[in-house]
């Protein structure tokens, strides 16, 4: 069974998939309690993810947005081991 960790779950603007990423945990714990008001005001906000990279989100451009258990393929899961990073 894959490795499960918190994420974000992005139903971005105009696109038809869902975007999965992985989050250190106490990123995820502290994005709990702004997700809300991130998503009101359209703010960005750079996150730290499960294989301690950044990345940046608009939530100007998302229509949905919520944490729960994600993939180990998700993005920045130290699994991948593809992504942005080199």
């Amino acid at each position: 069974m894959p490795e499960t960790r918190p994420g974000l779950v992005l139903h971005l603007a105009g696109a038809s998939q869902p975007l999965h990423i992985a989050l250190d945990p106490a990123e995820a714990d502290a994005l709990r309690d702004v997700l809300a008001d991130l998503m009101t005001n359209g703010h960005t906000k750079s996150l730290t993810t499960a294989d301690g990279g950044r990345f940046a989100v608009n939530f100007a451009h998302v229509a949905t947005a919520h944490i729960e258990a994600t993939r180990s393929d998700a993005y920045g899961a130290p699994a991948r081991g593809t992504g942005f990073r080199n």
